[in-house]
């Protein structure tokens, strides 16, 4: 029972590096890059972006999470060969992720130059945390589904 606990929570840990150390760095890059217009100062649409940033990756650790419940508890297999398209199933959380990106990317205020640079931050966060929370963290049953989990997991 304690390592499926474990694995949970290395899927917070995983989020908590992005929240904490990702997202501030990207927060820095965008700040030499991003200019905006006379409605919003820099400071203000940095807070968004960060503000957004979070929420984008909170969503792909939430679908990480589900995608964990989902093949630790909610289904029952003891060989990993017997899954049948679950791939595909995991390939519908990692799109389900995505959603998480869309308000992001909508209430995001636009910059003059270099705003759209966020969109494309949201993006790789979102996949990242869920991609790399799914890949190392998967249930035992489903370790090998995320795509290069094989090359990866020997435990």
């Amino acid at each position: 029972m304690l390592k499926p606990i474990g694995f949970m929570f290395g899927m917070i840990g995983i989020a908590l590096i992005f929240f904490f150390f990702v997202i501030p760095g990207e927060d820095q890059l965008l700040d030499s890059l991003v200019s905006t217009g006379p409605d919003i100062t820099l400071d203000a649409w940095r807070e968004s972006f960060r503000y957004w940033a979070a929420v984008s990756a909170g969503a792909a650790l939430l679908m990480a999470m589900v995608w964990f419940v989902w093949g630790q508890w909610v289904v029952n297999l003891n060989y990993w060969t017997k899954t049948n398209r679950t791939r595909t199933l995991w390939f519908i959380f990692l799109i389900v992720s995505l959603v998480g990106v869309v308000p992001a990317m909508y209430f995001t205020p636009a910059g003059q130059e270099w705003g759209r640079l966020s969109w494309v931050f949201y993006l790789a966060n979102n996949l990242a945390v869920f991609y790399l929370a799914t890949l190392f963290l998967s249930p035992s049953s489903f370790k090998y589904m995320p795509w290069g989990a094989m090359a990866v997991r020997r435990w």
